[in-house]
């Protein structure tokens, strides 16, 4: 059976994209008016405002209110609310985001180790500064996330500052887990000499000793909620 023909409106969306990918619209470019553009294209407004939607929810272009439709940037949106719901209606549980979290980790550390500025260690030292003032209290929680994406941009690698960011939620909730299971403040500076260990790899650029530190650390995040468990449990 034959594909029924692309609408008036995809066939704007895939004019819009290609022009898009052939770098005739960059990112942060405004598209024309929807009436200049629906004259350029030969269609009426409403289909280029249909068009445009689509694209919208694809996140290749942004419109805000009273303002022209601009070409987005690379952002993790999209993938942020997919793990976010994920998380929220129970298809993702805690120890799956651990293990994405485990491997993606390990190599932003290494990669950190071999790429980072003078700049990125200041960042990322004082991150830890910040995590070292609030052990064991309900500010650590900020300070760790922000550890985890200034690693991340200590790649040199926007992908992996998205990909850390689309985590958000997900990173949240498994570190709020691992948090709430830990037993006074001897167990807390356990957890948080990981990120230090981490930060002193990473400021003396050896890759290696970076990715011992990150397993290390998340190998500790584990045995924390598999004791609860079994306290929970027995």
């Amino acid at each position: 059976m034959a594909a029924n023909p692309p609408t008036l409106a995809a066939r704007v969306a895939a004019r819009i994209r290609a022009d898009i990918v052939a770098r005739r619209l960059k990112p942060g470019d405004r598209l024309p008016g929807e009436i200049e553009h629906a004259r350029r294209l030969g269609v009426s407004r409403g289909i280029v405002r249909e068009g445009r939607r689509q694209l919208v929810a694809a996140g290749l272009i942004e419109v805000a209110n009273g303002r022209r439709a601009v070409v987005s940037k690379l952002r993790a949106a999209p993938l942020d609310g997919f793990l976010a719901d994920a998380v929220a209606t129970r298809q993702l549980a805690i120890g799956e985001v651990l293990e994405l979290r485990r491997t993606l980790e390990i190599a932003v550390a290494g990669l950190a180790a071999r790429r980072r500025t003078a700049a990125d260690v200041a960042a990322l030292a004082h991150v830890v500064g910040q995590m070292r003032a609030t052990v064991g209290r309900p500010g650590y929680l900020r300070h760790d996330l922000a550890f985890h994406l200034a690693l991340a941009r200590a790649t040199q690698n926007p992908l992996f500052v998205m990909l850390i960011e689309s985590m958000r939620e997900p990173l949240a909730a498994s570190m709020r887990a691992s948090h709430a299971r830990r037993r006074g403040a001897r167990d807390f500076a356990h957890g948080h000499a990981g990120h230090e260990a981490i930060l002193a790899a990473v400021s003396a650029g050896d890759a290696a000793a970076a990715e011992r530190a990150m397993r290390a650390h998340f190998a500790d995040v584990a045995a924390t909620l598999e004791n609860a468990s079994a306290r929970w449990t027995s």
